[in-house]
Protein backbone atom coordinates (compact mmCIF):
# COMPACT_ATOMS: atom_id res chain seq x y z
CA UNK A 1 0.00 0.00 0.00
CA UNK A 2 2.94 2.73 0.70
CA UNK A 3 4.33 1.30 -2.29
CA UNK A 4 1.49 2.16 -4.73
CA UNK A 5 0.82 6.01 -2.39
CA UNK A 6 4.51 6.94 -3.60
CA UNK A 7 3.80 5.80 -7.06
CA UNK A 8 0.73 7.87 -6.91
CA UNK A 9 3.11 10.86 -5.45
CA UNK A 10 5.48 10.91 -8.02
CA UNK A 11 2.91 10.89 -10.92
CA UNK A 12 1.29 13.93 -9.18
CA UNK A 13 4.40 15.73 -9.24
CA UNK A 14 5.61 14.91 -13.03
CA UNK A 15 1.97 15.78 -13.91
CA UNK A 16 2.77 19.03 -11.83
CA UNK A 17 6.35 19.23 -13.47
CA UNK A 18 4.84 19.28 -17.05
CA UNK A 19 1.62 21.65 -16.57
CA UNK A 20 3.88 24.16 -14.94
CA UNK A 21 6.67 23.99 -17.86
CA UNK A 22 3.91 24.12 -20.50
CA UNK A 23 2.73 27.30 -18.72
CA UNK A 24 6.18 28.89 -18.83
CA UNK A 25 6.90 28.31 -22.80
CA UNK A 26 3.15 29.50 -23.22
CA UNK A 27 4.59 32.85 -21.29
CA UNK A 28 7.61 32.83 -23.24
CA UNK A 29 6.07 32.46 -26.44
CA UNK A 30 3.20 35.09 -25.69
CA UNK A 31 6.35 38.11 -25.59
CA UNK A 32 7.55 37.15 -29.24
CA UNK A 33 4.08 38.03 -31.02
CA UNK A 34 3.83 39.62 -33.32
CA UNK A 35 6.66 37.29 -34.85
CA UNK A 36 6.37 33.80 -35.31
CA UNK A 37 8.87 32.09 -32.51
CA UNK A 38 9.50 28.88 -35.13
CA UNK A 39 10.47 31.09 -38.38
CA UNK A 40 10.65 34.35 -37.19
CA UNK A 41 7.70 36.20 -39.55
CA UNK A 42 6.00 38.66 -38.14
CA UNK A 43 2.54 37.29 -39.75
CA UNK A 44 1.11 36.05 -36.78
CA UNK A 45 -2.66 35.87 -35.97
CA UNK A 46 -4.86 34.59 -33.97
CA UNK A 47 -6.30 31.12 -34.73
CA UNK A 48 -9.88 30.03 -33.99
CA UNK A 49 -10.30 27.94 -30.72
CA UNK A 50 -10.86 24.47 -32.02
CA UNK A 51 -12.43 21.99 -29.23
CA UNK A 52 -13.47 22.70 -25.19
CA UNK A 53 -9.50 22.77 -24.34
CA UNK A 54 -8.72 25.41 -26.02
CA UNK A 55 -12.07 27.54 -24.97
CA UNK A 56 -11.23 26.71 -21.23
CA UNK A 57 -7.92 27.85 -21.69
CA UNK A 58 -9.53 30.90 -22.79
CA UNK A 59 -10.16 31.72 -19.21
CA UNK A 60 -6.70 31.99 -18.31
CA UNK A 61 -5.81 34.47 -21.31
CA UNK A 62 -4.03 31.41 -23.23
CA UNK A 63 -5.10 31.80 -27.41
CA UNK A 64 -4.44 29.76 -29.73
CA UNK A 65 -2.19 31.94 -33.17
CA UNK A 66 -1.06 30.86 -36.19
CA UNK A 67 1.87 32.02 -38.45
CA UNK A 68 0.69 33.15 -42.18
CA UNK A 69 4.28 32.52 -43.21
CA UNK A 70 5.33 28.74 -42.05
CA UNK A 71 1.56 27.85 -40.81
CA UNK A 72 2.75 26.80 -37.33
CA UNK A 73 -0.02 26.53 -34.72
CA UNK A 74 0.77 27.43 -31.68
CA UNK A 75 -0.80 28.65 -28.43
CA UNK A 76 0.80 31.65 -26.53
CA UNK A 77 -0.23 33.99 -23.03
CA UNK A 78 -2.10 37.12 -24.52
CA UNK A 79 0.62 39.81 -22.97
CA UNK A 80 -0.30 42.31 -25.98
CA UNK A 81 -3.09 45.06 -26.55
Amino acid sequence: MQQMLHIVELGAIFLGVVVFSSLVITMVRGFQIPQCFYCGAIKVRPARSAGFWESAAAVILIRPYRCSGCRVRFHAMRLFG
